[in-house]
């Protein structure tokens, strides 16, 4: 029973390995897609919900096999069999992690629905009307803030702007106020999210150094290997120390491979190989999403801008009333 869920868990962990890949590529083709679509933002939604329920599927699967594989026990002389247990349990724990991963990278964009905040937009003063409620204040008393009050409130009112009560002042700086909090924070957020994309891709450089590094010294090995010859590659018994020996026994120390020294070579330079490549994946996807944030903020800026040039076209015509 112990050695079939031990048999399971080693097939299992192709096929999950297999769904991995389709997700990232997945998740890669609508981050790369889905910007340069007219599709709303509900359908946009859609794709990313169909990709989560995909992806926390796969995690349920995987976290399934693995407690059953926790649960094995294996007497202590089935040394071989406890290896390969901590061996894949130590594979389907680094799955989890990069399938989080790929889950965060979706909630994020699922994230990214919200609306652009804005500064509070700045509409024509009409003469004889209350700036925030439109109430004709033709006969009454006109409430305003003079320019040193607004600096030191820190509140922006269109020139000309009046107001017919202390209250329609007082909730139009609010709103202001709690406008431009929101405004912050979401600049905030933006720059962030830009400084933890560029963080990563960082990372994600460093890994692939260290990867092609390792990669460039085992094929300086592999050619050193080449020219030895052959009863050198494989690792006789006889030349092994007794304190290895007796450790090999008790199942305290690896015993011999059965590879030559030139095919472990080998085997680890093809297994570094693939993870670099993984990881190249893995920078192109972090290299778009970091162009999405960036594209967002510049959005919010732009908006920001064409607000700011509105509002010096209202006071220009306001000026040009007053004049006439």
């Amino acid at each position: 029973m112990n050695y079939s869920i031990i048999q399971l868990a080693r097939e299992q962990l192709n096929a999950f390995e297999n769904d991995y890949q389709v997700l990232v590529k997945k998740i890669n083709l609508s981050l790369f897609t889905l910007s340069k679509t007219n599709l709303s933002m509900e359908e946009k939604e859609k794709v990313w919900n169909g990709l989560l329920e995909y992806t926390k599927n796969i995690i349920r699967r995987v976290e399934e096999i693995l407690e059953k594989l926790e649960g094995v026990r294996f007497s202590l002389n089935e040394v071989v069999l406890h290896e390969e247990k901590d061996n894949l349990i130590q594979e389907y724990h680094l799955l989890i992690k990069k399938l989080r991963e790929e889950k965060e990278t979706i909630l994020r964009q699922k994230e990214k629905k919200k609306i652009i905040i804005t500064p509070l937009r700045q509409k024509a003063v009409k003469t004889g009307y209350c700036y925030f409620c439109d109430i004709s204040i033709a006969t009454d008393f006109p409430y305003k803030l003079k320019m040193e009050e607004q600096n030191t409130l820190g509140i922006e009112i269109v020139e000309g702007a009046a107001f017919c009560s202390q209250e329609c002042l007082l909730n139009y700086c609010k709103e202001y106020k709690n406008r431009e909090k929101m405004r912050q924070e979401e600049e905030k957020k933006n720059k962030e999210k830009i400084a933890r994309d560029r963080q990563m891709i960082t990372e994600i450089q460093g890994q692939i150094a260290n990867l092609t590094s390792r990669i460039n010294r085992l094929e300086q090995r592999e050619r050193e290997l080449e020219l030895l010859p052959e009863s050198y590659q494989v690792e006789r018994p006889e030349n092994t120390g007794f304190w290895r020996r007796l450790g090999q026994k008790l199942g305290l120390a690896k015993k011999p491979s059965p590879l030559s020294r030139l095919e472990r070579v080998r085997k680890l330079k093809g297994e570094l190989s693939i993870q670099l490549e993984k990881t190249g994946e893995k920078l192109q996807k972090s290299l778009i999403i970091l162009s999405l944030d960036e594209q967002k903020e510049q959005e919010r800026k732009r908006l920001e801008k064409k607000n700011l040039l509105e509002k010096k076209k209202v006071s220009a015509h306001e000026k040009e009333l007053l004049d006439e």
